[in-house]
């Protein structure tokens, strides 16, 4: 019975920082990334994550007919997205995996700061080796567990982030994607990140 009254009271939580998260006024970028990022029992789509991707590399400006860059789009994105991963509630567990499957995205999609960003949190993400939270015998930490570690070992070999950012690029290119992140030396353009929120859980 109290198992039942703690699952209600974190299902009641996660709820109102949602609705807290979606009155909050913010940007245009703000608000994809809190998309992204919500307690909704479901992955966030291949669109909105392409999306978050593009908005690492340009913004909407214009100077003349090009695009112009935006330096400080990456930051606000980077910083919503660790909020999420860093001391957050065990039973926010799904917010922690859609913030571990949007930073796979950006890192192979995005702008190539999206990997220095990355790894200058790999910390973070060792720390979420060891995220544990159970609902009921449900163990709903095995999906932040396991990506955590998946992403630790990527962002620490260039060549796999190269490897994984051409085969990104590919996808984009052969799927018509309108996505950022192509680019230039070191590490190719990036593609397919991890779309699906960690489980069902209702």
């Amino acid at each position: 019975m109290d198992l039942l009254k703690s699952i209600n009271v974190d299902k009641i939580r996660n709820a109102a920082e949602d609705a807290f998260n979606q009155a909050k006024p913010k940007t245009d970028v703000e608000s994809r990334v809190y998309e992204a990022l919500s307690h909704k029992n479901w992955g966030s789509s291949s669109t909105l994550l392409n999306q978050i991707a593009q908005d690492s590399e340009f913004s909407n400006g214009m100077v003349g007919s090009n695009i112009f860059m935006n330096r400080t789009t990456v930051p606000t994105i980077t910083r919503l997205m660790w909020e999420a991963m860093e001391n957050q509630r065990p039973a926010a567990w799904r917010v922690v995996f859609k913030g571990l499957n949007l930073l796979e995205h950006l890192v192979k999609n995005g702008s190539e700061r999206c990997v220095d960003d990355a790894r200058n949190h790999s910390h973070t993400l060792r720390q979420l080796h060891q995220f544990n939270y159970y609902e009921g015998t449900v163990d709903r930490g095995v999906g932040v567990r396991e990506k955590s570690k998946q992403l630790v070992e990527m962002i620490g070999d260039d060549e796999l982030i190269r490897e994984e950012r051409n085969k990104a690029k590919q996808m984009r290119e052969r799927f018509g994607a309108s996505v950022g992140g192509g680019g230039g030396g070191g590490s190719g353009g990036g593609g397919g990140g991890g779309g699906g929120s960690g489980g069902g859980g209702g």
